[in-house]
């Protein structure tokens, strides 16, 4: 009986427990919300690696001295806690979530690459290329919109089929602007 009272005996006290949890949930969301989006819609293995390591690096400074599975618990708890409550002080208050989420970030305008942008969130002209043809878009002037959203993914709005016959032409008429910008997309690589 006493191995099982050694198990969920608490080493800390619950504000202790509670206080961790909080200062390394915050610290943790500032770190990746600062960090930037550098993935476009998906985890990279780098992206792994980084958050393995981190919980491996505030493993000890979540629980402190204590080994106990009530400890642990109590820390996940805080964690899990201040997760539902961002989300919905987020959803309560739009404020907030502007605060707390980056903003969409246009990455193609009228089939025209914003580079800026592009260079902003460190997005190669080939990770966009191969997200458009994961939307079925084989030219960038089939393109509207793209947007770099808040969670990573890449959201399209397509040319509609109509403007798009239209766009084509004037389009060879644009060739200069669109091979300066390649040029200078180019000599920025």
């Amino acid at each position: 009986m006493s191995l099982l009272f050694d198990v969920f005996e608490m080493q800390q006290t619950l504000g202790e427990a509670f206080l961790r949890s909080t200062a390394i949930y915050w610290c943790i969301y500032l770190l990746f919300r600062l960090g930037g989006r550098r993935n476009i819609g998906s985890l990279g293995f780098a992206d792994i690696v980084v958050v393995i390591l981190v919980s491996e690096a505030v493993g000890n400074g979540l629980s402190g001295p204590s080994d106990t599975v009530t400890d642990g618990l109590v820390v996940a708890a805080g964690i899990v806690l201040w997760s539902a409550l961002v989300d919905r002080l987020g959803y309560f208050f739009p404020v907030v979530n502007q605060i707390l989420e980056p903003h969409r970030l246009l990455l193609i305008k009228n089939g025209v690459l914003q580079l800026n942008n592009m260079r902003r969130e460190y997005v190669t002209r080939t990770e966009l290329m191969e997200q458009l043809r994961i939307s079925g878009i084989e030219e960038l002037s089939e393109v509207k919109r793209a947007y770099l959203e808040s969670n990573g993914e890449m959201s399209v709005i397509k040319e509609d089929s109509g403007r798009k016959s239209s766009a084509a032409s004037s389009r060879t008429s644009s060739n200069h602007s669109e091979s300066s910008a390649q040029k200078t997309w180019n000599e920025n690589l």
